[in-house]
């Protein structure tokens, strides 16, 4: 098995035993076999329904993903995140300087 940190990006289906299958190719470039321990990470292959309804695509969110050298997930959640603040109810706006 390769000792160099290398990232394998792939899409696949978790079946009805929970298994994720995963493409030869990979197995292959891996250098990994039946029994080979490697680390996973998983993500949805869907976007939140917060980010649907602001017309963000899939292909919008690798597109991003790709050009700021960030994984998915962090980009989905920098999206969601984006206006809270600005429209959170409760908040007060921070003014400058201490009252007295």
């Amino acid at each position: 098995m390769k000792t160099e940190e290398e990232v394998f990006e792939f899409e696949s289906s978790i079946d009805g035993e929970g298994k994720i299958g995963v493409p030869g190719e990979v197995l292959r470039r891996l250098g990994a076999h039946a029994g080979s321990r490697v680390r996973v990470r998983l993500i949805p292959a869907v976007i939140a329904a917060a980010l649907g309804r602001r017309n963000v695509t899939i292909d919008e969110v690798e597109r991003i993903a790709a050009l700021q050298l960030e994984p998915q997930a962090n980009v989905i959640s920098f999206l969601l995140s984006e206006g809270v603040l600005a429209t959170g109810g409760g908040r007060h706006q921070r003014t400058k300087g201490r009252k007295k």
